[in-house]
């Protein structure tokens, strides 16, 4: 967990103008955990009563665990919007384990897809010879928001600079995905840790005086908390503005842009290198990091991609 907390604003998630499947988490006193699948008219109902139902919901849109080790799956457009405190309960370590890896994969694709959309406006305008306003500030404060320039002290006006523009197409680019389930499964033990369960802290950011208090606290260090979040896409769409932004990840930048200069996606496992800053236990974090993605297999779904489908959000709720 590196103490440096960086958001980026923007709500969850980028699916406006589309109509969307509620998926509701039902928390009834003296009931047992549930959800609900409404259509898209809002005129039928699936219940689904338990986590091992929501896995067999998963199967039945072919979305498995085998799907996605084997490679370039497509991924339905699932979004959870909280973390239940009990939504594991039952189940076995390897349920729990792949329940968490395929409810988390959709949020990180769509924090992906946003940046895609992002990196690709941002290659055209440097291709350009003249650009209008509107898009100099488009530029200006996508620089401001991934750190290129002071949003508050630099000049609107002036353009960016060639050697601002190249540093900036190195923070516009995504985020491996295995990285990103691997990093989620340690920091937030699973989506079980208190910090995932009352603030979706899925990643162990810190901020300072804002938070949640680890009982722990060194306050010697001054108060750093770990950030809160409304949703958990919130959490991941930080996670990767942080790494995307962050002087203590500039390692881990580098070497996803050397990996796009030899014409190759950035993979999860050749990336983890540059992230020795993430944890103080350095290399030791590096190498947990590595055995979880080789130990689950998670190596392949850096080549997956969200479907083109109606987006589903998983919401807590009542029937």
């Amino acid at each position: 967990m590196f103490p440096i907390f960086a958001g980026m604003g923007k709500r969850f998630p980028a699916i406006t103008g589309r109509r969307s499947i509620v998926i509701a988490l039902v928390l009834l006193v003296g009931a047992p955990v549930g959800w609900f699948v409404a259509g898209p008219t809002g005129d039928s109902t699936v219940r689904i009563k338990s986590p091992a139902q929501l896995h067999s919901y998963f199967i039945d849109q072919g979305y498995s665990m085998q799907a996605l080790r084997a490679g370039n799956a497509r991924v339905p457009p699932v979004f959870v919007t909280s973390v239940p405190d009990n939504w594991a309960e039952g189940l076995d370590v390897e349920r729990k384990k792949s329940i968490f890896f395929r409810a988390l994969l959709p949020l990180v694709l769509q924090v992906n897809q946003d940046i895609r959309a992002d990196r690709a406006r941002l290659s055209d305008l440097r291709a350009r010879n003249s650009l209008t306003m509107k898009d100099r500030a488009w530029l200006f404060d996508l620089a401001a928001r991934y750190g290129v320039v002071d949003g508050e002290k630099a000049d609107r006006q002036m353009p960016l600079s060639p050697a601002q523009l190249a540093s900036l197409t190195a923070r516009v680019d995504i985020i491996p995905p295995a990285l990103a389930l691997a990093q989620g499964a340690i920091e937030s033990a699973y989506a079980l840790s208190r910090f995932a369960v009352e603030g979706n802290a899925l990643f162990g950011q810190w901020r300072y005086g804002k938070g949640l208090k680890p009982e722990n606290q060194r306050e010697a260090l001054g108060d750093n908390r770990i950030a809160r979040f409304d949703t958990p896409f919130e959490s991941v769409r930080s996670y990767a503005q942080n790494l995307n932004s962050n002087p203590a990840y500039a390692d881990f930048r580098r070497r996803r842009a050397n990996a796009r200069k030899a014409g190759t996606i950035p993979r999860g496992l050749t990336l983890v290198e540059g992230l020795r800053a993430y944890s103080e236990r350095g290399e030791a974090y590096v190498d947990e990091v590595r055995g979880l993605i080789d130990f689950n297999k998670l190596a392949p779904t850096d080549t997956a991609r969200l479907t083109d489908a109606e987006p589903i959000e998983l919401r807590a709720g009542l029937f």
